[in-house]
């Protein structure tokens, strides 16, 4: 076990005294003070819940900007692509489409001819 910590020398002036007990009773009250603190069960939740929600909120934060970035960086490439591709914009959207619609007839057909 650990030793007990020697306790300093009684004051005998009465001044020295009164301020030895003004220091103990300062000492014992932020003793009871953190006691009282590690009881507080309540608090403690709800200070753990506000530290996580600011977390939470900065981690979102991050999300979104980078989401910005990311979305900023794809429109550009789609644009690059685009604008390198063969024929107008017109006859790009209606390739894109074709290919939307005979995936979705395969995809039909693929499940029909299952059952």
């Amino acid at each position: 076990m650990s030793e007990p910590t020697p306790t300093p020398p009684v004051p005998t002036d009465r001044a020295e005294l009164e301020q030895d007990i003004a220091q103990t009773r300062d000492r014992l009250a932020a003793t009871a003070d953190a006691l009282a603190a590690k009881a507080d069960v309540k608090a403690q939740a709800q200070a753990t819940v506000e530290d996580l929600r600011t977390t939470a909120a900065h981690h979102v934060d991050t999300v979104k900007t980078r989401a910005a970035e990311t979305a900023d960086r794809a429109g550009t490439k789609v644009h690059e692509v685009s604008a390198n591709a063969p024929g107008t914009e017109k006859q790009q959207s209606a390739a894109v489409l074709g290919l939307i619609v005979a995936a979705t007839v395969l995809a039909v057909w693929l499940v029909v001819r299952k059952k």
